[in-house]
């Protein structure tokens, strides 16, 4: 049984109704923010009160978007280095190539300095190789029979006597160093005029053998060829005296020296190449009548200089 207070018959408001009334609430609000901000407070504070959630639920992305951009700037970064290690490792090898073709143009100019005595020709020769076995002290050139070279002609460079052509070949030669034991080369010491025989040590160094233990000769000695064997022209330099000892078990001096051409340094060599002597032309014999004696032949010869 109802009570006093309460309705017996009473309704609730339908979903419609309650529709109509959250709309117009809804309406009533956009127009009072729209025309006088009345809920920009309320926005704020929401705003503030979900700035901390906001951000939180952010933190996965840009943690994500940091990794994702350290990595590429790292890869970035790496494919920049290799770039700069190559170019580096190009220019450095440009840069040697420029040194060496520096020093391959001084010595060249210095070799067509170098002018050819009389009756003697030059051929410009490049070192190739050297042969595999060093202690050989062999070293190939770049010109061989077809450019008028033979056996036993001498090499020099811009310093001096490199050695002398051992083997020659269609398009190569052999030289065989003025350094190697085989070797041996009739010189003079420049200061006094004493000749002798340098022969090589296989140790990139020469000796001057059978010099008398009152020989003057003395450290800084430059030694010549004599020019007495006719293979080697006269004067040209062979090495410098570094040593002079006196042993007591023989006669002789030992005398020491460092070779002056660059046996491993030359890239360009001359060879020398002894011109033939000029044959002289003679004239065939013609008559010749005087008026005071019968006819006579007087033979007429020219002489080439």
């Amino acid at each position: 049984m109802a009570t006093s207070d309460q309705l017996m018959f009473a309704r609730r408001l339908g979903p419609t109704a309650r529709l109509l009334i959250w709309l117009l609430i809804g309406v009533a609000c956009v127009v009072a923010d729209s025309r006088y901000h009345a809920l920009d407070g309320l926005r704020d504070g929401f705003a503030a009160l979900l700035r901390p959630l906001r951000e939180t639920m952010r933190a996965p992305t840009d943690v994500a978007a940091e990794l994702g951009g350290f990595f590429t700037r790292h890869r970035l970064l790496q494919n920049e280095r290799d770039a700069l290690l190559a170019e580096r490792a190009q220019l450095a090898v440009g840069a040697n190539g420029a040194r060496q073709l520096a020093r391959e143009n001084a010595e060249l100019r210095a070799l067509l300095k170098l002018q050819a005595r009389p009756g003697q020709q030059v051929v410009h020769a490049a070192l190739l190789y050297q042969g595999h076995d060093w202690f050989a002290q062999r070293v190939t050139l770049d010109r061989g029979a077809r450019d008028g070279l033979r056996d036993g002609l001498p090499v020099v460079d811009v310093s001096g006597l490199v050695g002398q052509l051992s083997r020659v070949y269609p398009e190569s030669s052999e030289i065989t160093l003025v350094s190697s034991p085989e070797q041996l080369t009739p010189v003079f010491v420049e200061r006094t005029g004493q000749r002798g025989l340098a022969a090589g040590s296989g140790h990139g160094r020469v000796e001057l053998r059978y010099m008398p233990t009152h020989a003057d000769i003395r450290p800084g000695d430059r030694l010549l060829t004599s020019g007495i064997d006719r293979v080697y022209p006269a004067g040209i330099p062979v090495a410098r005296v570094s040593r002079v000892t006196r042993p007591r078990s023989t006669p002789y001096l030992r005398v020491e020296g460092v070779p002056l051409a660059g046996l491993d340094r030359s890239r360009a060599v001359l060879v020398l190449v002894a011109e033939a002597p000029p044959a002289q032309a003679h004239t065939p014999e013609q008559p010749t009548q005087t008026h005071s004696s019968p006819a006579q032949t007087i033979p007429s010869q020219v002489t080439l200089p």
